[in-house]
């Protein structure tokens, strides 16, 4: 006999339902970001701006004071001082020193008007070393009346030779008035004229 198939379980009429998918989490706003910190440099220059402190601006001060009081010297006429060789002539005889409020050119006036009345004996031993001061007295019109010697007659003959040619020139009326305004004759009375032979042949 043919075996017969056994009954198979009758299926069940409705699939059992899938359990629902769960909704995903909306997604969180993302966390506030700090705005970058202002740069510290100078805009195009790469560096960093110095701070400045009390005693730097103290120390910019005093330089800026300097450069003016500089400027302001430059301004001024330079004063003709005894120990300055600036107002010595090239030819080396008649400069005045002193505290004269004279500019370089009216020092190189009255040396160069000296000059012309002054002579030396060029063939003087020593002539080179030989450097005499003589104090002049002036009038208001610039003529020479007075010279002194401040530090008395040299003894040496030839220092003494060159001390008497220094105020013959200094008295010869060919070589005054002096060539300065006559506002200024006062400020060269009483100066000291000096006498350095030194190149001078005549």
């Amino acid at each position: 006999q043919t075996p017969q198939q056994q009954p198979q379980p009758q299926q069940q009429a409705a699939a059992q339902p899938a359990p629902p998918t769960p909704t995903p989490p909306l997604p969180l706003p993302p966390p506030p970001v700090p705005p970058p910190p202002q740069p510290s440099q100078q805009a195009g220059t790469g560096q960093t701006p110095p701070v400045q402190r009390p005693a730097e601006r103290s120390t910019s001060v005093q330089n800026t004071l300097d450069r003016l009081r500089a400027a302001q010297q430059q301004q001024e006429p330079p004063r003709a001082r005894a120990s300055s060789a600036a107002g010595r002539p090239a030819s080396g005889g008649g400069s005045p020193t002193g505290n004269a409020l004279l500019s370089q050119g009216e020092i190189r006036g009255v040396a160069d008007r000296i000059s012309e009345c002054w002579s030396v004996d060029a063939g003087m031993l020593g002539l080179d070393q030989i450097v005499v001061d003589l104090q002049v007295d002036i009038d208001a019109g610039g003529t020479i009346r007075n010279v002194r010697a401040p530090r008395g007659v040299p003894s040496d003959p030839r220092a003494r030779a060159v001390f008497e040619s220094a105020r013959r020139a200094l008295l010869d009326p060919k070589c005054s008035p002096l060539p300065i305004p006559r506002e200024k004759m006062q400020t060269l009375n009483n100066s000291i004229f000096r006498f350095n032979p030194r190149g001078l042949i005549r």
